[in-house]
């Protein structure tokens, strides 16, 4: 778990995005699906903070994009409030198909709108 944490955050730090990395982390840990949200959700807030309080240290972040930040942020939140009524009734073995699957068609999303 420390390993994954750590490539994870080197990874996001670096380039911004981690959320595949992280997924398959925590995918790992045989969760329950309302647990792993709550996991994942929970360490994404904990980096990102930790992101926004460095980028402002060295003057990589200005008040719009903090602002942005914020906005896209409360709407991901009001997201995951609608998303954890239809999780809790998930089957804790296909969860994770579904995630990966998710992950995978997405991936293939981003290779051909490129």
């Amino acid at each position: 778990m420390l390993i994954g944490g750590g490539v994870t955050g080197l990874i996001s730090g670096m380039l911004g995005i981690s959320g595949p990395l992280s997924s398959a982390v925590f995918l790992s840990l045989n969760l329950a699906p309302v647990a792993y949200i709550a996991s994942k959700a929970t360490a994404s807030a904990a980096m990102h903070i930790v992101k926004a309080v460095t980028y402002n240290k060295f003057g990589l972040m200005n008040w719009d994009i903090f602002l942005n930040g914020l906005f896209i942020g409360c709407a991901m939140m009001a997201g995951n409030f609608v998303a954890m009524r239809l999780i809790r009734h998930a089957h804790k073995k296909v969860y994770p198909s579904i995630v990966a699957g998710v992950m995978i068609a997405v991936s293939i999303w981003l290779f051909v709108s490129i």
